[in-house]
């Protein structure tokens, strides 16, 4: 059969979509309900508008198209306008597919690739909870804040089922479970790459595992993935920086593709939103991240052009080169200064003109430390991954950043202690689920 997609809802709650509009029958009407990487290959986007990755004049400021990003960029209390939160809904509506599919799959008889299926589908649960944990729920410090409430936990495709905050550890216990069922049953690698993979899982866990501080863990995945030789890193000196997009879309250092929810201010049309000065002057001389990723417009700021979608979509999903910084984070916090200073100048030699990289060597661990999540972020920037890392590091007082704005004269910081660093619950959904709204009063 032929499964048609009706959604038009505005929340995950409000104007639920409807699962008997959407009923797989066949093996086949499972995979294109996972092949539909539109929806499935998502995550949030606030979190990079939030950071302190870019800035904006107050043209840019005056251009955004919503209410919502203006309230995000200044971290107002308040961010989004009635029916509206889309970070929120459409990363629900990830869960509830993946939960259609492995409701629906239970009633197919048992096969190879049924199994595959049901393992992408958890994988894609697993990401869509991880993913919206670091915008709307407060960030986890494992045995500090286990019982601490986050979001609904999404386990089924009841959509008329009252949906608790949970705990936590719960929360993210049940977000490993479901990364380490994908595993088994998953290929190894695939071309198609808005395809889960057991690359994309061992990748995906070290991420989580590295957010919650279990950094052996972290490590062991992460060294897992580097070691395969289906992925590898680019030698950015063989991209040509005169072009639009200089990344190939599925090059081979991305392990899982997807793209950040589109929004007016990460347009690449919009030249008032600019990577932050800070990361720009950082850049060295034959650091070829900046060429590669930067355009120099009229008015004198730096946009971003450096996705790994190849295309005009901002990138968000599982690449090598993060890999890397993670297993290289493990390995200084383990004070395995060799390693980790070897690990790091195999990946940063693959980043600049031949001749220009200097190996770097260390003689104590926080320094290094510092290094790599310098390094870190001007890999990654543009990418979301920065305002993981501030939520975490904001714990350590070595680490801790102000992030300032500046807009129409008036001057606004977020402290590393603040609330603001969880968005609020959109609205609409507290109507029709009526948890607790999120503490934003610092």
């Amino acid at each position: 059969m032929t499964i048609v997609l009706i959604w038009g809802c505005s929340g995950f709650l409000d104007e639920r979509p409807n699962k008997e509009i959407l009923i797989p029958t066949s093996e086949q009407d499972i995979r294109s309900l996972l092949d539909n990487d539109s929806e499935l290959n998502l995550v949030p986007s606030f979190g990079l508008l939030s950071s302190d990755d870019l800035i904006m004049t107050d043209d840019g400021y005056a251009s955004l198209r919503t209410e919502e990003e203006q309230n995000a960029y200044l971290w107002r209390e308040n961010i989004w306008p009635a029916n509206s939160g889309a970070d929120w809904s459409r990363i629900y509506r990830i869960i509830f597919i993946a939960n259609v599919v492995l409701e629906q799959a239970e009633k197919l008889p048992e096969s190879e690739e049924l199994s595959k299926m049901k393992a992408e589908a958890f994988f894609h649960r697993a990401h869509a909870h991880f993913m919206l944990a670091q915008v709307f729920s407060p960030h986890y410090e494992k045995g500090v804040n286990d019982q601490d409430l986050g979001i609904p936990l999404r386990m089924n495709s009841e959509i008329l089922e009252r949906s608790p905050r949970v705990a936590l550890q719960t929360y993210y216990e049940a977000i490993l479970k479901d990364l380490d069922q994908a595993f088994e049953f998953l290929p190894t690698f695939e071309n198609i790459k808005t395809r889960p993979t057991q690359l994309a899982v061992r990748a995906l866990q070290s991420r989580v595992l590295l957010t919650i501080g279990e950094y052996d863990l972290a490590e062991a995945a992460a060294d897992w993935v580097i070691s395969r030789p289906e992925v590898s890193l680019l030698n950015y000196e063989s991209l040509n920086s005169d072009l639009n997009y200089p990344f190939v879309k599925y090059n081979e250092e991305v392990i899982f593709h997807s793209v950040l929810i589109s929004h007016g201010y990460a347009s690449v049309s919009n030249v008032q939103v600019w990577i932050n000065p800070y990361i720009i002057e950082s850049y060295q001389d034959g650091d070829l991240r900046k060429p590669l990723f930067t355009d120099l417009r009229p008015n004198g700021g730096y946009t971003f052009k450096g996705q790994y979608s190849g295309n005009f979509s901002r990138f968000g999903g599982l690449a090598l080169d993060e890999i890397y910084y993670i297993k290289a984070e493990c390995l200084a916090r383990r004070n395995q200064i060799g390693d980790a200073s070897s690990l790091m100048n195999q990946l940063l030699e693959t980043r600049y003109a031949a001749g220009h990289f200097v190996s770097q060597e260390f003689g104590a661990g926080q320094e290094l430390l510092e290094w790599i999540l310098e390094e870190k972020r001007k890999s990654l920037v543009y990418r979301g991954i920065n305002w993981i890392d501030l939520r975490r590091l904001n714990k350590d007082p070595d680490f801790q950043r102000v992030l300032v704005r500046q807009i129409n004269g008036e001057t606004v910081t977020l402290n590393p202690t603040s609330k603001k660093y969880v968005l609020p619950i959109p609205e609409n959904e507290l109507a029709l689920n009526p948890i607790s709204q999120t503490d934003r009063k610092d």
